[in-house]
């Protein structure tokens, strides 16, 4: 019996695969087993034509292949045409074996192979190369990772920009079937050569070591100028990036709400060369070094959001580590918006099907906007609401009171008068209208953002000291209302270190979640 492996992704985990062959009496043919039986017809047809092609045909014989475990085949992401490769391969150690007359192929006791095979035993690419950087997890010894040799420029360019880690073993690469065999048979002894860099789950990423350009930094004060057309949303949105916190913005149409959301990627420091092999083992098409940004539409169902049957990541899972930007969100449904609440809460989602469960990651950063009625002018100063009351209540009531708490800051976007600007408003003005000021606060806000802390977390008991003193006017709200606001507190100290911290500062801060309050203001 030979035995060789391959490599699946379930999930955003690298699942060794193993497949048997044995040759033996019975009735003659391929028979391959543990795969979907339209995917067992492709591979048996690919794979035979292949080995012909390479000068191996396949006996009069029973071949049996089994390929196993049949539940990693079944949560796969990785398409199962890339078992390809270590299928033949398998095949052809087995034939070996069989023949005593032919010099037997060098073996290694964990040969891991993976590509498509074209009719005449060419490799293809595999999908996605960091899956293979992730197999250090299982500690494998006498191990051999053997992909498909990058042949055009694009490829190798492509291959490159993805694999900023070596792999954790020793690593081959073959043009075709017919390459691998003869290596195979012309070599003595196994000859292996340590990985030279640190394998990528193992690598330490360092805030640090974060370089930010001048021309990175002039495009921050140029995004906070933009943002500074009305004082108070930019001040909403620079403390929701500082603390990564949750932020809805509502107000009349055309104000700015979209647009200034959009705004948000790019207050962000760059990622990362790990933070972005890390968002291209959940998506392989992602690119650039900003942080992932996904606007699904608002006829989003329930299923595009946090995964379907097919088990495949949902936009939560997309966006881990990034944005989720939810724009007109009293039009998306109340079940698609319901199904949210949970990863909010845990980082990550469970999708579990007929088919199996997988478990992903859902770390991100929720940022919406919304219409307060159908017409969009509720509580607008310069035009009344055309709405029927109960048409606006019953849009309102898409926003349930569980979800509507999940958003720690929550602005209502009006144009304001100078007299009416609060006292982060105020600082703000002050810092852009100074250069040196500016860019003193653009370097603090770089460095509230490098100190890596844990988000949501509260670490200082002395903090919740501190704001003891406006707990009665705040017993109306949720424990969870009342953690959102300590956060933000938090957040808004480290901002504007500068401000004192007394009645008048906490409830300014207040203001800056106001969406509850001002939604049952008015008997509706």
């Amino acid at each position: 019996m030979a035995k060789t492996y391959s490599c699946v992704l379930v999930g955003v985990q690298a699942r060794l695969i193993e497949i048997e062959t044995v040759v033996g009496s019975g009735f003659s043919g391929l028979n391959i087993l543990g795969l979907p039986t339209d995917i067992t017809r492709d591979m048996r047809e690919r794979v035979r034509s292949a080995l012909e092609s390479a000068g191996i045909p396949i006996p009069a014989r029973r071949v049996v292949v089994n390929i196993g475990p049949s539940e990693y085949i079944k949560l796969s992401r990785t398409p199962l045409s890339q078992l390809d490769f270590a299928v033949a391969a398998s095949i052809v150690h087995a034939l070996f074996q069989e023949e005593e007359k032919k010099k037997p192929l060098v073996t290694y006791q964990h040969e891991i192979l993976s590509g498509e095979l074209s009719l005449e035993g060419k490799l293809k690419p595999v999908n996605n190369y960091l899956i293979f950087n992730c197999l250090h997890e299982y500690a494998l010894e006498d191990t051999v990772i053997c992909l498909p040799t990058l042949q055009t420029p694009e490829e190798k360019l492509d291959f490159e920009r993805k694999k900023s880690f070596e792999f954790s073993h020793y690593c081959e690469d073959f043009l075709d079937i017919q390459d691998w065999l003869y290596k195979r048979q012309c070599m003595d002894k196994i000859i292996f050569s340590p990985p030279q860099q640190t394998p990528l789950l193992c690598a330490q990423n360092s805030a640090d070591s974060l370089k930010i350009t001048a021309e990175q930094k002039a495009s921050l004060k140029e995004t906070i100028k933009i943002l500074m057309q009305n004082p108070q949303v930019c001040v909403g949105i620079l403390v929701a990036c500082a603390g990564q916190h949750n932020i809805l913005l509502a107000g009349e149409p055309g104000i700015g709400k979209s647009f200034s959301i959009q705004q948000i990627p790019h207050l962000f420091l760059p990622i990362s060369s790990l933070q972005k092999t890390s968002f291209q083992l959940i998506n392989p098409a992602f690119e650039g070094w900003q942080r992932p940004l996904r606007t699904p539409h608002h006829s989003s169902t329930s299923a595009s959001l946090v995964g379907g049957a097919s088990l495949k990541p949902g936009e939560v899972t997309l966006a881990h580590g990034g944005i989720l930007f939810l724009d007109e969100l009293a039009e998306f449904s109340r079940n698609s918006l319901e199904a949210l609440r949970e990863p909010l809460d845990n980082k990550h989602v469970t999708i579990s099907r007929s088919g199996g469960s997988v478990t992903y990651p859902a770390d991100f950063q929720l940022c919406a906007t919304t219409n307060p009625c159908a017409c969009g002018y509720l509580f607008s100063r310069k035009k009344p609401c055309r709405c029927n009351p109960r048409e606006s209540r019953k849009y309102l009531q898409k926003l349930s009171g569980p979800m509507l708490d999940r958003f720690c800051l929550q602005v209502w976007m009006q144009y304001q008068e100078e007299w009416e600007w609060d006292i982060f408003c105020q600082e703000m003005v002050r810092v852009v209208s100074e250069e040196t000021l500016l860019d003193e606060f653009v370097e603090h806000f770089i460095e509230i953002q490098k100190e890596g802390e844990q988000k949501n977390k509260l670490t200082s008991h002395t903090h919740v000291k501190k704001i003891s003193f406006f707990e009665a006017q705040s017993s109306h709200l949720s424990l969870r209302g009342k953690e959102k606001i300590s956060q933000i507190v938090k957040t808004f100290q480290k901002v504007f270190p500068h401000l004192p911290l007394n009645p008048e500062y906490l409830d300014q801060v207040l203001t800056y979640r106001q969406l509850g309050s001002l939604f049952t203001s008015i008997s509706l």
